[in-house]
């Protein structure tokens, strides 16, 4: 055992863990900065893609699918920010963010404590809250189109 820790000592120098964790540290800071870059468009891919996935796969209406996707995206944050708060943000940070989204979603499949019928509910009252917006622009549209034909000479109605 001496003679390995002879060896261990001759081999690796203080110097050389240095530049070695000096190198690390350097990296690890190109990494941070790429993902700051990097995380708005994988959080919009990701929920582009889950939107997707909700809707033709899950048979989910827009709504639920927005409300679903959204709901994820918030447990994943605001678990981040909370722990970030508390602690300096590296890759551990970041994996509790992780964590808390796969177990929301988790929380979501099961249906626990209702999770997944309170969200869709939620995301059928936007559903109905959009139909009324579309419709009563709609109508707007048309009256307007209407006042316009009024007072058009060359209008055929």
């Amino acid at each position: 055992m001496n003679e390995l820790a002879a060896y261990l000592t001759n081999v690796i120098s203080t110097d050389a863990l240095k530049n070695a964790s000096g190198s690390l540290i350097e990296k690890a800071g190109k990494v941070a900065e790429y993902g700051n870059a990097a995380g708005p468009a994988f959080g919009t891919i990701g929920f582009g893609y889950g939107m997707y996935t909700d809707t033709i796969n899950n048979d989910k209406s827009v709504g639920e699918a927005y409300a679903h996707n959204l709901a994820s995206i918030m447990a994943g944050v605001g678990a981040t920010a909370f722990v970030s708060i508390f602690a300096s943000v590296g890759l551990g940070t970041m994996a509790i963010g992780v964590g808390a989204t796969i177990a929301f979603e988790f929380a979501y499949e099961v249906n626990f404590l209702g999770l997944q019928d309170g969200l869709d509910w939620a995301g059928q009252q936007f559903d109905k809250g959009w139909e009324t917006i579309t419709n009563w622009v709609g109508d707007v549209g048309q009256a307007m189109h209407n006042s316009w034909n009024i007072l058009n000479p060359f209008s055929t109605a």
